[in-house]
């Protein structure tokens, strides 16, 4: 009775009124769900424990056809006489027949006849009252049934000098059958008018400290409040789905609102859904209109559920609460109905996408000019970067248009669009759509889109026989040029090795085509790769950066995207690392705001291999794994082999064998072997080998690599350095000769700036060379690989200078570059490289180290950040000082406060703590 107390003392009042002789009348007004049953009903209960005799009836929507229905439930009470009950009962059901047999249109009055029996039920009623005081209770006067009503049209006047008080509930925007004896009866100079609401939100924070208590009122209060609007039902329905944990508050209200709905009159139901389709920005003649109902029945149901509080104007209180009114409907009912309503916007010429969006609904579009509104809207809907949606209403139109000409080119747009949502999907609409190539029902643009597709995955004679179609079509008025085709031959040739003689120059950026296609990525992706294959590392990455920066990826074509990856991989072939990893951090962004998952992991996979070769090798399997989780491997293609290598190598790299062995179990395209992304594959295949101890295995993945990098012809070291890791197996294998061969032939295909694979190659060398050529060496390689960054292969280079310097009688230097090696090796997580180590230095550490405190680390200053770097690499403090150019005494001081800061005690702390 929360906010209901001065309603129930009004009734109080009332009945002790009664009690005096004075019949009294009380009407409980409301809307729906306010409480105004539980209200009388909690009344009803005080006063059964006065000497008071209560009689009950509910009118209900379902027996409101039922004549006399309230009335033969008001005489069912036990301590009305037995003999009295069974003469009354016998009455109503001559009274029932009867009734059923008067003429409609004359039964708004009682016949003659029927008063007699009418006015017994009042001299029972009067003789009761005189023996104890009569309430009588009637629930939803708005569904009594006509009968009823005139029976209590006749009683209740006379019942005003008697001890007897009528309670009625009723909700005054539903009438009953007979309004016009309903506003008699409530016309009564006795009556007495009691408004029931909905509750406040203080009441809705009372209600839930009282069920759930107050911390719940505190946390749920402002939400319960809002989403009810003080609706008592769909209160207690949220309070129940939040008593049994439930989270969504919007099934609740969706609940009571079905439940609301079923008490209401029918149009109410049918404006209710209107209003879900059409969403709440629709007028009231549109809802008429797609109810099919008059307007002022729609004005009439929507302020009867606003009073209730179960819409808010013209919108749900909770926005699952549409579909859930929707569900309750049949799959055909739903269709019909968003139908009409596509039909409805498009009379009023709505915009396409809201006519789409009902056609979507209704999965069907007959309507002669549904499949041109799909398609407009699907061109709005990528513009918005809704490409799911796009996707959506292609497939629809696709099925619209089955048999015209028209479906060719929606099927090539439906394709490349479902690539970059589901690539694994995408690849069975390619025979269709390869067909309608073959028969020329494809325009060039959409053929060579369709070839990226093909190339995609791996379907190399199909790629053949769509550019034979297309040179074919060269001379036609809508027709590619030659330079769009020999652009797309040059960027096959570095997709595939195949292609490679067939290469030849292309134009050296984006421009336009001979043909009706007028901007050309096709074009920017031919002479990148062709920049690749033939030019220096220093132009093409330049042209790489320049393609980036001015790259706009498209949702309807994938040679933007394609430009992008070329781009990214040449800056990370030509150890651009940095640069590449700053462009994918862009292009992930971009992708993530086109909601492109296929790209979003193509650039996480190349972040990944970006990772890789800066010695992150954490980061790497993270990222590498990332992409196969955003896209399966059965959506890469032959491009699989760019996160499964990235894969292999940072798990073989960290020591972790048996992680790497189920990688290199996992199948894959048989053509991903003929592209260069099976490079990638192959080289991390050769080094599981070769650290399994196969290294007759690992030397034949490495020599295939070589293979297919020569019908390339490449100059310099192409996409992995095939030879240093073939050096490594013939080491492995005992001929240092042939080893060093394939070093020095490295060396001198090297351009200036490759110091990641001159820093590996020289390893290589001093691990081939005598035991007094290697020091040099190794200490030249460490500098390189510090100097650019790759953490993996620094730690390498340490080890094998300590073990250079320990044979050399420097113990003292090999324990230095020990330390550092240790180092080196834990931070990027390379296990079995700390194994490596000399042993009298692993004992000193053991694997547990604590974690870095990052808000210390905030305290350092930049000095002191770099000096507690190189000591943690275990640089010695006068190498520190020579590097920063200060003197010994300032690193010193440096590191005591870095210590201090740190709370560490020791310098090998510091490569988890700085």
């Amino acid at each position: 009775m929360i906010e209901r107390e001065a309603a129930l003392s009004t009734l109080q009042g009332l009945f002790a009124d009664a009690q005096g002789g004075k019949g009294q009348l009380a009407i409980v007004q409301g809307p729906l769900g306010s409480g105004k049953s539980e209200l009388m009903c909690g009344f009803l209960e005080t006063v059964e424990d006065c000497p008071a005799l209560v009689l009950s009836a509910t009118a209900s929507r379902w027996e409101s056809t039922l004549p006399f229905g309230v009335l033969s439930q008001l005489f069912q009470n036990s301590r009305i006489p037995h003999s009295v009950r069974a003469d009354l009962n016998r009455m109503f059901i001559a009274l029932t027949e009867r009734e059923q047999s008067l003429d409609p249109e004359s039964a708004d009055l009682f016949p003659v006849d029927m008063f007699a029996d009418l006015h017994k039920t009042l001299l029972v009623l009067t003789d009761l009252a005189e023996r104890n005081p009569l309430v009588i209770g009637i629930d939803n006067l708005h569904y009594i049934d006509g009968p009823s009503l005139r029976w209590l049209a006749y009683v209740l006047p006379r019942l005003r000098f008697t001890r007897a008080l009528v309670v009625l509930t009723d909700d005054d925007a539903r009438g009953p059958a007979d309004s016009f004896l309903r506003s008699e009866l409530l016309q009564q100079s006795n009556v007495h008018r009691i408004p029931v609401g909905p509750l406040t939100p203080e009441g809705v924070t009372r209600l839930i400290a009282r069920d759930l208590g107050d911390g719940a009122a505190s946390r749920l209060g402002d939400e319960f409040a809002a989403v009810s609007g003080g609706n008592l039902l769909v209160l207690r329905h949220l309070i129940r789905d939040a008593r049994t944990g439930g989270e969504e508050y919007g099934q609740g209200y969706s609940a009571a609102l079905r439940s609301c709905l079923n008490h209401c009159a029918p149009v109410a139901l049918t404006v209710v859904r209107a209003l879900a389709v059409l969403g709440s920005g629709a007028s009231p003649a549109e809802l008429a209109r797609l109810a099919d109902a008059e307007e002022w029945e729609v004005n009439r149901a929507l302020r009867s559920l606003n009073d209730a509080r179960l819409l808010d104007g013209t919108a749900f209180r909770h926005p699952a609460a549409a579909v859930d009114v929707l569900d309750t409907m049949s799959v055909t009912e739903r269709s019909e109905l968003h139908t009409r309503a596509a039909v409805l916007l498009h009379s009023m010429g709505a915009p396409t996408v809201a006519i789409a969006e009902q056609l979507s609904n209704a999965d069907r579009a007959a309507q002669p000019w549904a499949v041109d509104v799909l398609l407009a809207a699907a061109r709005e809907s990528l513009t918005a970067n809704r490409v799911q949606t796009a996707a959506g209403y292609l497939r629809l139109a696709e099925r619209t248009a089955a048999g015209s000409p028209a479906v060719a080119a929606i099927r090539v747009q439906l394709s490349r669009i479902g690539w970059q949502v589901d690539p694994a999907s995408a690849s069975r609409s390619l025979p269709a759509v390869t067909a309608d190539a073959s028969a020329g029902r494809l325009a060039p643009c959409d053929v060579l889109e369709l070839i990226w597709e093909l190339s995609w995955y791996g379907e190399v004679g199909a790629v053949a026989d769509a550019l034979d179609g297309l040179r074919s079509r060269g001379q036609e008025p809508h027709g590619v040029g030659a330079e769009d085709a020999q652009g797309v031959l040059s960027w096959l040739a570095c997709l595939y090795p195949s292609y490679a003689s067939a290469r030849r120059p292309v134009a050296t950026g984006p421009g336009e085509s001979g043909g009706a296609c007028r901007l050309a990525p096709w074009l920017t992706a031919g002479s990148l790769a062709g920049g690749f294959l033939r030019g220096r590392s220093e132009d093409v990455a330049a042209q790489a950066e320049q393609a980036l920066e001015n790259l706009i990826l498209e949702n309807d074509s994938l040679w933007s995207g394609e430009v992008a990856l070329l781009a990214l991989l040449v800056l990370v072939y030509t150890d651009r690392l940095d640069s590449a990893a700053g462009h994918c951090d862009r292009l992930l962004a971009e992708a993530g705001v086109r909601h492109a998952p296929a790209w979003q992991a193509v650039f996480t996979a190349v972040r990944a291999e970006t990772a890789l070769r800066q010695g992150n090798l954490k980061q790497a399997a993270r990222e590498a794994q990332a992409a196969l989780d955003i896209v399966p491997a059965q959506g890469w293609g032959v491009a699989l082999g760019l996160p499964l290598g990235c894969l292999i190598l940072a798990h073989v790299r960290m020591g972790r064998l048996d992680v790497a062995a189920k990688y290199v179990a996992q199948g894959f395209p048989s053509t991903m072997l003929q592209s260069r992304y099976g490079l990638h594959y192959l080289y991390a295949r050769g080094h599981y080998r070769l650290a399994s101890g196969h290294a007759q295995s690992a030397l034949a993945d490495f020599l295939s690599c070589g293979e297919l990098m020569d019908c390339w012809e490449i100059y310099g070291t192409g996409p992995v350095a095939w030879r240093t890791s073939a050096a490594e197996a013939w080491i492995k294998l005992g001929d240092r000769d042939q080893a060093k061969h394939l070093v020095r032939d490295q060396l001198s295909r090297l351009s200036p700036g490759s110091a990641r694979v001159r820093g590996r190659s020289l390893r290589l060398l001093a691990a081939a060379s005598s035991t007094q050529q290697r020091p040099q060496l190794l200490e030249e390689a460490v500098d390189l690989l510090h100097d650019c960054g790759d953490k993996f292969e620094l730690a390498l280079a340490l080890i094998d200078l300590s073990h250079a310097f320990q044979k050399a009688g420097d113990l003292r230097g090999a324990r230095r570059l020990a330390r550092r090696a240790w180092h080196a090796a834990k931070a990027i997580g390379a296990e079995s490289l700390c194994a490596r180590v000399a042993p009298e230095y692993r004992e000193k550490h053991p694997a547990t180290v604590p974690k870095k405190n990052t808000k210390a680390l905030s305290a350092l200053s930049k000095q002191e950040r770099r000096v507690a770097m190189l000591a943690s690499e275990g640089y010695t403090n006068q190498e520190i000082a020579d590097q920063l150019f200060v003197t010994k005494s300032t690193v010193e001081q440096h590191l005591t406060r870095v210590f201090r800061k740190l709370n560490v005690q020791r310098r090998q702390e510091l490569s988890q703590s700085a």
